[in-house]
C-alpha cells in the first residue's frame, strides 16, 4: 500500500505497523488471522495475534 493511500485512512497506528499486519500484501497466505480484527496490535483494539507483529516483539 502506499503511503498516499495510508494517509487517507482513519486509523490511529503508524505507516510501518500498519503495513506489517495489512494482509493483502502478506506473504503468508494461510495464516489463521487473515483479514480478522485480532490480527491487529492492542492499541487500536486488536489482540496483536499477526505473526508479522510477533516476531518484532524481541
Amino acid at each position: 500500500m502506499e503511503r498516499e493511500i495510508y494517509e487517507r485512512l482513519s486509523t490511529k497506528l503508524d505507516y510501518e505497523t500498519f503495513i506489517k499486519c495489512y494482509c493483502p500484501e502478506c506473504e503468508k497466505e494461510n495464516c489463521i488471522h487473515r483479514e480478522a480484527y485480532r490480527r491487529l496490535p492492542e492499541k487500536v483494539g486488536g489482540l496483536g495475534l499477526c505473526p508479522n507483529l510477533q516476531t518484532n516483539k524481541n
